[in-house]
């Protein structure tokens, strides 16, 4: 079998991938009136009655838009229950849910519940809507279903069944909030599963939206470049559908950009814990950093961490990464600890190394970005920043920045300044009084023209940390000179960010 396309990117540009943020005109429309089917429905977790044929393993359902049961296990905790997790699956056919319980130990042991689910069509919730699952004429599956309606409008995108999924998200966290009470409910899925849960959060309400969030292998991102190449899973399914309804193919891909996973990752602010893979030519693993690279998460509360292959064997180095990330996730939603916390013993982990283990320190002598022990790497960026006499804030776009960046290495521009950003946080990094200078004036027009754009493509002023070093703050840059008839350099425009944002 051979390996996944790289699709010509290196693994730095995979990683940087980014996608197009514009909404489709119906964006607004339709998720307004998703979010009135979800709230038509009264989600409550109950012991199964009436076991679903193609899966009699679950011991709960709970009833979802247009009155469809969704299937269930309820994993409970032998003590008392301090969180919860909905934890969803991917596009193939799951286990049965009678082996979920065994699967999240390591959770059910820190004290939290988790409702596994089988979403509508899938084996497990057949009951009111049969096995949606099966190829059609056009091998299509179940991601086919309902996109290609005759319906106009809202009522025809309502029919592609990835929104009613989603749906069935969203009420899963209702269910189980409603089920456990005044406790924190976390969010986790990969592939399909990741999908479903970044859209369920990004479009739910205020009070359903879970607290902490980590998709896997996030699939459904980034269509204007996915329907340019050719890749397997549901992704081509998909491409198959549009050939065959060549004629309606923009009414039907705009359907798709709808429920398109990057654009909504903007709309995310919980802490966020996403694999993404290197090379994956199932869930393309450009789309899978797109959709990373578009979280509305401050910096400092989402981590990527990284897995040569996505939905491919590829060796014991990488099976050793994705039981990596199982442990990772665990801490991530221990709910005795804050996120930063339960991550900073990963975080020189996130990209490459083994495993802490209990005969080794969790960090001293583990690889880290800069390719040194988390404490030589800490002290050598700290030696550095020291003499190059310039404030963190005042850095981005300076010679003294590449002249930082060329001494310690790293994976990117933007990991490096992630990671000074995490030291400062930490109380780690030296401190060097006031910025240079003062920012260029702007009149009230040129603030409120810049204001927009960082809106538009961060989400908010207050993440306006997540453009820096991406293709996004160049379209700034270049669209503001152009708005004002300046000729503002990256400092000048970042210096500018941060004073609009006081």
């Amino acid at each position: 079998m051979s390996e996944p396309d790289t699709f010509g990117l290196s693994a730095v540009q995979t990683l940087s991938s980014v996608a197009d943020p514009h909404r489709v005109p119906s964006f607004g429309g339709f998720w307004h009136a998703w979010r009135a089917l979800v709230s038509g429905c009264e989600p409550r977790l109950t012991p199964t009655r009436e076991p679903d044929p193609s899966d009699a393993t679950g011991t709960h359902t709970f009833t979802s838009i247009r009155d469809v049961r969704i299937g269930c296990t309820l994993c409970e905790p032998k003590g008392p229950v301090r969180a919860g997790v909905v934890a969803l699956h991917g596009y193939g056919t799951p286990e049965p849910l009678g082996r979920e319980p065994a699967r999240w130990s390591a959770l059910t042991s820190r004290g939290v519940g988790v409702l596994a689910i089988r979403v509508r069509g899938y084996p497990g919730s057949q009951l009111d809507c049969g096995d949606l699952t099966t190829l059609d004429d056009h091998r299509g599956g179940w991601i086919t279903r309902g996109l290609s309606s005759t319906e106009e409008g809202v009522d025809g995108a309502l029919d592609w069944i990835v929104g009613a999924a989603a749906g069935d998200t969203a009420n899963a966290v209702r269910a189980l909030r409603d089920h456990l009470g005044a406790v924190p409910i976390y969010l986790h899925g990969e592939s399909l599963g990741g999908a479903l849960a970044v859209v369920a959060a990004a479009q739910s309400e205020p009070e359903w939206k879970p607290d902490r969030l980590s998709p896997g292998l996030v699939t459904l991102g980034d269509w204007n470049w996915r329907l340019q190449h050719t890749c397997g899973g549901s992704g081509g399914e998909i491409a198959r559908l549009l050939v065959h309804h060549a004629a309606r193919a923009g009414e039907l891909t705009d359907r798709l950009r709808l429920l398109d996973t990057a654009r909504h990752a903007a709309a995310i602010s919980m802490p966020v814990l996403c694999k993404i893979a290197l090379r994956d030519d199932v869930v393309p693993a450009p789309t899978q950093a797109a959709v990373y690279n578009a979280f509305g998460t401050d910096p400092g509360r989402k981590w990527r961490f990284v897995t040569p292959f996505g939905h491919f064997e590829g060796g014991l180095h990488n099976a050793r990464r994705h039981l990596m990330f199982d442990r990772a996730l665990a801490d991530f939603f221990d709910p005795s600890r804050e996120p930063e916390d339960s991550m900073s013993k990963w975080e020189d982990l996130l990209i490459t190394g083994d495993p802490p283990t209990e005969s080794t320190p969790e960090s001293g002598g583990q690889p880290s970005l800069f390719g040194e022990s988390l404490d030589a790497a800490d002290s050598a960026l700290c030696a550095v920043y020291k003499r190059i006499g310039r404030t963190l804030d005042d850095l981005p776009y300076t010679e003294e920045f590449d002249t930082l960046f060329a001494e310690v290495g790293g994976q990117t521009p933007r990991e490096v300044f992630r990671r000074l950003h995490n030291m400062r946080k930490a109380g780690k990094l030296p401190k060097l009084g006031k910025a240079e200078g003062s920012p260029i004036k702007l009149d009230p027009h040129e603030e409120t023209a810049l204001a927009d754009l960082v809106v538009q493509y961060a989400g908010s002023l207050g993440q306006r940390d997540r453009l820096l070093y991406t293709p996004d703050f160049d379209q700034i840059v270049e669209k503001l000179n152009a708005s004002t008839g300046r000729s503002l350099d990256h400092h000048a425009v970042w210096r500018l960010m941060a004073k609009i944002a006081k």
